[in-house]
């Protein structure tokens, strides 16, 4: 068996595994801010909602969006929060025989919707039922589902193989030169 030993005299322990730590927390950030925008790119064209800031306002944390690398919480979460997107975030129309709205990519002709006169997008309805009343607002995919979907995952797990690792390296190597 073959062994080598490394002795290193006046070395802080301490110091040393803070310095790791921190690098390593500056490389997920940066990685992850990385996967993060792909995500949500992704997940604008996967929905097909109008704006790309419809997406970033729903992504959720600590007041930006996200959760960041610290160097004592070694991990970085892309969460999205909320119920359904606002149907007024799609491309839609009123048809007068519903409301027909472009979500996931694909056209749907929504049963028992209606515009109110007037206030436009901000006016679309659904009836609950037959009858006239009760009637609720109009919502599009919700993004804590559509973050689990395929496409999503797959775009989050080719971006992080792509970025992390790297960025990870990189401020590794800064650290120790």
């Amino acid at each position: 068996m073959l062994e080598l030993r490394f002795r290193i005299e006046g070395f802080n322990k301490a110091a040393f595994e803070k310095a790791l730590s921190s690098a390593i927390a500056r490389g997920l950030n940066e990685g992850g801010d990385k996967v993060r925008t792909q995500v949500q790119r992704t997940m604008k064209t996967d929905t097909n909602v109008t704006k790309y800031a419809s997406i970033v306002s729903r992504m959720k944390d600590s007041g930006r969006g996200w959760a960041r690398a610290a160097p004592g919480r070694l991990a970085y979460q892309i969460v999205a929060s909320g119920k359904g997107i606002p149907i007024k975030e799609f491309p839609v129309r009123d048809t007068g025989k519903g409301i027909d709205a472009k979500t996931w990519g694909v056209d749907h002709l929504f049963k028992r919707s209606f515009g109110i006169k007037g206030k436009g997008v901000a006016g679309f309805r659904a009836r609950l039922g037959a009858k006239r009343l009760p009637v609720r607002g109009f919502y599009g995919p919700s993004l804590p589902k559509e973050l689990t979907e395929k496409v999503v995952l797959a775009t989050f797990y080719r971006s992080a193989e792509a970025y992390v690792p790297p960025a990870v390296l990189k401020h590794l190597l800064k650290s120790l030169s």
